[in-house]
């Protein structure tokens, strides 16, 4: 049987070409949920519906969900990711919006998950406020999902948001904490230290981007805006060029690929000043908490770099 697969996002351009590796590899994606966070709801929608069009994918079903956090909040990265969340690129059709389904993305969930209990795995690449409302709505999903695998909190304190946190947890921080404590399904994390330590040569990214075809000339044309923010090496960002999402797509479709992974307990900092949306690690038991996550440590990047390249061909 084909993995069944429900991909969770805020596309922006990683997003984006995560969903790429999904659509190129033999799983069934059983829809793709939308939720706020790289940038506003309406052009994370209209991501999703761009890249699928590209790929003559449009019989995937694509939902609304949330347009802030729990709390209310509503973030953006535009400065990476550009207003509309591909890096402003232009020459790139308005997608077919009535595409998208009427059913909020949250009942959809539920209504999935329990139709393959499971059977799912639910990759969730942007922040977890659609996972947590579904959890809230019907607790029993929490425990049959195959697996969740999230791309999201930071393990060195390092923030790429905030001093200490990473985007998508500290996206919404409610919705991080609701999903590490109360979801019994396996959940695996890919962190933000762990994808910067696994980014790209820029010799790698030029011929990811050349392969002649319309899905490589798209990731380009998406990815200027992205590159010339890597290039400018800011401070805390890596070498190279770091891609998230695909990383954990990659984790999600291909885990013989993890060479390196441990269990721990994890949780998130709510209320701290300058910690507020830190994931705090229990690395030595402190707190006498079984393990709720499987960490990821390190992922062959000879996979990861094949499976980037079968993505656009």
């Amino acid at each position: 049987m084909k993995r069944k697969v429900i991909i969770d996002c805020d596309a922006g351009i990683d997003d984006a070409q995560a969903i790429l590796i999904a659509l190129s590899q033999e799983v069934e994606v059983l829809a793709i949920t939308c939720v706020a966070g790289n940038v506003k709801l309406d052009n994370v929608c209209a991501n999703v519906l761009k890249v699928l069009e590209l790929c003559g994918r449009t019989d995937i079903p694509v939902y609304k969900g949330s347009t802030c956090s729990l709390l209310g909040d509503v973030t953006s990265a535009s400065h990476f990711h550009g207003l509309d969340g591909l890096g402003d690129a232009e020459g790139i059709p308005d997608p077919d919006t009535t595409l998208l389904k009427s059913e909020h993305a949250v009942n959809a969930l539920i209504r999935l998950i329990n139709d393959h209990p499971s059977e799912i795995t639910l990759v969730a690449i942007g922040p977890l406020t659609n996972v947590a409302l579904a959890c809230r709505l019907d607790p029993c999903i929490c425990s049959k999902l195959k697996e969740l695998v999230i791309m999201g909190g930071n393990i060195e304190a390092k923030g790429n948001v905030s001093v200490s946190a990473e985007f998508n947890f500290h996206s919404d921080v409610e919705a991080a904490y609701v999903v590490l404590n109360e979801f019994a399904s396996p959940i695996t994390l890919v962190t933000w230290e762990v994808c910067l330590n696994h980014a790209f040569s820029w010799d790698f990214c030029d011929v990811y981007c050349s392969q002649g075809t319309s899905k490589s000339h798209f990731v380009k044309k998406i990815s200027d805006k992205s590159t010339r923010f890597y290039k400018k090496m800011y401070a805390g960002m890596g070498k190279g060029k770091t891609i998230c999402d695909c990383l954990a797509m990659v984790v999600a479709l291909q885990p013989e690929s993890v060479s390196k992974e441990t269990s721990v307990y994890a949780t998130v900092e709510r209320h701290g000043h300058l910690t507020r949306g830190q994931m705090v690690v229990d690395w030595r038991g402190t707190l006498g908490k079984k393990p709720n996550v499987k960490m990821v440590q390190e992922v062959d990047m000879e996979s990861f770099k094949a499976l980037m390249m079968k993505s656009v061909q």
